[in-house]
Order: structure tokens, then C-alpha cells, then sequence
């Protein structure tokens, strides 16, 4: 049995993610998607390889949390996990963990 952490990131992310279910569903619907991605992160606790490589980075993985538009990365350590995010199916970023694309590329800004 692996050691779960969440990283900072992920914590914002949670947050964030709650918060907006409160405003737009309710607190209900808020704290059983919170509920959730505690469930996941048992687990992955249970389980640390039950996610699917991003792009051939064994350490690196992405789970999709059933039943929600959610995806969780996180990456396996020596002796535990650690989630790095919980991003939206919707958004742009998850596009970059959900194909065969590895951690979101920073495309150069022109130089002015």
C-alpha cells in the first residue's frame, strides 16, 4: 500500500473545482465529487499503476475518475503517489493528458 499526497496544484484544483460546483449545483453535488476524488485517491493507493502512462512515463500517469469529466494525474515515487492535478475533461490542458501527448508543452511567445 502506497502513501497518498497531493501536491499543491492538485489541492487548487480541488478547491477551485468545489468552489464552482457550489455556485453552480449546489453544495451537495460539491462534496460528493470531493468525496470521489478522495475515493480515487484510495485507490489509487491500492492500486499506484491503475492509471494509464503519459506518453511511455511510467512514473507519469493519468486516471480518469469514472463516472465524472475529471481526470487525475499523478506521479508514483519511491513509496507513494503524488497527485499533481484534477483538470476538467473540458479543458484545453486535459487535451494533454488524456492522448498520447506527454506533460503540456509551452509553445514560445513571440517576441515583440
Amino acid at each position: 500500500m502506497s502513501s497518498v499526497f497531493w501536491g499543491n496544484q492538485a489541492v487548487a484544483d480541488r478547491m477551485s473545482i468545489f468552489r464552482f460546483l457550489v455556485h453552480k449545483a449546489g453544495a451537495k453535488v460539491a462534496i460528493a465529487t470531493d468525496e470521489r476524488f478522495i475515493a480515487v485517491s484510495s485507490l489509487l493507493s491500492e492500486h499506484p499503476k491503475s492509471g494509464h502512462a503519459i506518453n511511455g512515463n511510467t512514473q507519469r500517469r493519468r486516471l480518469i475518475v469514472p463516472h465524472f469529466p475529471f481526470v487525475m494525474v499523478y506521479a508514483l515515487e519511491s513509496h507513494s503517489v503524488r497527485i499533481l492535478r484534477v483538470i476538467h475533461t473540458s479543458r484545453k490542458i486535459a487535451v494533454n493528458y488524456t492522448q498520447k501527448s506527454s506533460l503540456p508543452i509551452k509553445k514560445p511567445r513571440p517576441k515583440s
